[in-house]
């Protein structure tokens, strides 16, 4: 099945989105600092079944860049701006990994008559602690006067398991590849944003939506401990630990956790 890849005007810039298939709409989110790659084995999997759409982010990939600081809620506008040009009318599953998980809240915050379901990979509820934001603006100086190659390697680590480092190579190449390529003050505006983005976890209680949370078993940036117990707070949610993934687990684990999402949307 083709895929389609397109530069769609949404919020006053070019989007370059990826769009396949036909049926319910499911909607990738990536997670920082990539682009819609990320999630190949999943387009690959699930256009046979829906209409998958999955976006470069605005300043990641391919999509215009904008300076400063990108908000979750910017991010978010942006993927109900995307539904509206696509002229998507029925509720999607989104689905979002890390950074796409905190774009998800704002999503599900602002435009919950849109969501069919979620499928939350590897994020978290809360906010950055003063050390998190810390780093996060280190990242950023780094970023700006050094380019993305400063960070590429060091992110690895924490993005794929020691056993996915050394099982598969094509994997963190692939990953330092898409972190190379992207703009530096892509990385750096959505850095900021992330660091001021809203705690939600006092709403979970509130999301009626029907919820995946997949994680890694070794993830390091958002462990088990720190997924598991959202899917006690979430009142319709199904908790997925992937043995021996990382932080990058739809990557990682593709064939497992492609079939934890299918079990997922089959039941709701």
């Amino acid at each position: 099945m083709s895929i389609q890849l397109f530069d769609q005007s949404v919020n006053g810039i070019k989007m370059r989105v990826s769009v396949s298939g036909s049926g319910p709409p499911l909607l990738f989110v990536h997670g920082f600092p990539l682009n819609h790659h990320m999630w190949k084995a999943q387009i690959d999997w699930f256009q046979n079944h829906f209409t998958v759409i999955a976006p470069d982010l605005r300043g990641f990939g391919d999509t215009e860049i904008t300076q400063g600081t990108i908000s979750m809620k910017q991010h978010a506008d942006d993927m109900n701006a995307l539904l509206d040009s696509l002229k998507i009318e029925e509720p999607v599953i989104f689905c979002g990994l890390s950074m796409g998980g905190y774009i998800a809240w704002e999503f599900w915050n602002h435009f919950a008559l849109r969501l069919h379901a979620l499928i939350l990979c590897d994020t978290r509820s809360g906010s950055d602690s003063e050390e998190g934001i810390n780093n996060r603006l280190k990242m950023v100086n780094l970023v700006l006067n050094h380019g993305p190659k400063s960070i590429s390697s060091s992110m690895i680590p924490n993005l794929i398991s020691e056993a996915s480092q050394r099982d598969y190579p094509d994997l963190t190449k692939g990953l330092m590849d898409m972190i190379e390529s992207t703009d530096r003050e892509g990385i750096a505006a959505s850095q900021r944003g992330m660091a001021e983005r809203k705690d939600f976890t006092e709403r979970l209680i509130d999301i009626r939506t029907p919820t995946l949370l997949i994680v890694g078993s070794e993830d390091r940036l958002t462990p088990p401990q720190v997924m598991k117990p959202m899917s006690s707070q979430l009142a319709d949610a199904e908790y997925c630990e992937v043995p021996g993934a990382g932080h990058m687990s739809p990557m990682e684990a593709p064939i497992f956790v492609n079939e934890a999402m299918e079990a997922f949307l089959a039941s709701c």
